[in-house]
């Protein structure tokens, strides 16, 4: 059951693979995510954000987002992607997600769900 305050996380590790993979579908090939940014590869924004998904029920349809990117994620960095809910009205869901390196805030933001039956 989803009230307010519940916080789920993810984990996961950036990789070369990920990187080409999200360039694929998405067609974001700039040179910073396949040629690096000071020799470091940087991952697209929806990579950054894609550990979200995981975190959401079967039964709750994301809306909408407002983000925030902070900071770059680059090859082989460690992400843990974490949601909290902050409001739940009814089947309307507010939350925010807040993903992070051993390093630094790298996105912020905040979305809307709706609860399915």
């Amino acid at each position: 059951m989803i009230g307010v305050g519940a916080a789920l996380s993810a984990l996961r590790t950036v990789s070369e693979d990920d990187i080409a993979a999200c360039a694929r579908l998405t067609g974001d090939f700039g040179a910073h995510h396949i040629g690096g940014m000071a020799g470091k590869q940087v991952a697209q924004g929806l990579l950054t954000l894609s550990g979200t998904p995981l975190l959401a029920d079967d039964g709750v349809h994301v809306t909408g987002m407002d983000l925030r990117f902070l900071a770059p994620v680059f090859v082989g960095d460690e992400i843990t992607t974490s949601v909290t809910v902050d409001s739940l009205d009814g089947a309307a869901v507010g939350f925010t997600v807040v993903v992070t390196t051993t390093a630094a805030e790298v996105l912020r933001g905040t979305g809307t769900a709706v609860l399915l039956d």
